[in-house]
């Protein structure tokens, strides 16, 4: 049974969560999800998980979902950060046992940038999905250089990211529901652009400065972002992480086919 509530982050904004409780939980997850998207969205994740006696709480980040904010846009990376840590330390004051912080795409990146600045003191580890490294298609440099100087000058222009939602899933019925869900938007401002670019490029150049292990996940057939920098965070932290990468998923590998292959996984690892 999910349940629905409300936390505060640090500058007083107020985020809408969801939580899938369990009875004597092994541990729970605190889950950041990717952009565009919302907490609602990872049900499947949560009932998966449950199999294995663990609970899940996940956030709907500021612009997202339920939470107030102009849809993807950020002032600065710091606040996602902040709305992250404010998820895990309502779940540690919530729940008794472990608790797990998750991140999936741009919430993978979030998660590493709130470790890399050790801002989970009571994390013992934790799990990145498909976490937004590299986009599969090369931004051109102009772009890129485009979108800092319009960060600077116009933070909040927003346009759409054209993401074609039959990347998310090899499921018709997952695609569907993305495509149908009124909490779903592909809305990104230059400053979300330009802070997200530089916490990617920061969090694999600095990847070495983590001290917990962490699970690494991604699908082989993720045409929205490339692999390869899943394969590269792990290069450069393989002595805190583990990488399993999933033959012929797509972008979720939560909500594609064969899933439960990849609750398993998780759930293997986290036993060790």
């Amino acid at each position: 049974m999910v349940s629905k509530g409300s936390i505060t982050s640090s500058d007083g904004t107020k985020l809408a969560f969801r939580a899938w409780p369990q009875d004597k939980a092994r541990l729970t997850f605190a889950v950041v999800h990717g952009h565009g998207e919302h907490s609602g969205r990872y049900e499947r994740f949560a009932q998966g998980m449950a199999a294995y006696q663990m609970a899940t709480y996940a956030v709907d980040l500021r612009g997202h979902g339920e939470s107030p904010g102009q849809r993807g846009h950020v002032d600065s990376w710091t606040q996602w950060v902040d709305d992250a840590v404010a998820l895990v330390d309502y779940v540690e004051r919530q729940v008794e046992g472990e608790v797990v912080p998750l991140g999936h795409s741009m919430g993978g990146v979030v998660m590493l940038s709130a470790m890399r600045a050790h801002r989970l003191p009571n994390a013992r580890r934790f799990v990145v999905s498909s976490p937004a490294l590299k986009v599969k298609v090369a931004v051109p440099a102009w772009k890129t250089s485009l979108a800092g100087v319009t960060s600077r000058i116009l933070p909040r222009l927003s346009q759409g990211t054209g993401l074609d939602p039959k990347v998310v899933s090899r499921d018709q019925a997952v695609v569907d529901a993305y495509r149908g869900d009124p909490l779903v938007h592909s809305k990104m401002s230059s400053r979300l652009y330009a802070e997200w670019q530089r916490a990617a490029k920061e969090d694999i150049e600095y990847a070495g400065d983590i001290t917990l292990p962490f699970l690494i996940i991604a699908g082989t057939a993720d045409a929205l972002i490339d692999p390869a920098g899943s394969e590269e965070l792990h290069r450069r932290s393989e002595s805190m992480s583990t990488l399993t990468l999933f033959e012929a998923r797509f972008h979720e590998p939560f909500n594609d086919h064969g899933s439960d292959e990849v609750f398993a996984t998780i759930a293997e690892w986290l036993s060790k």
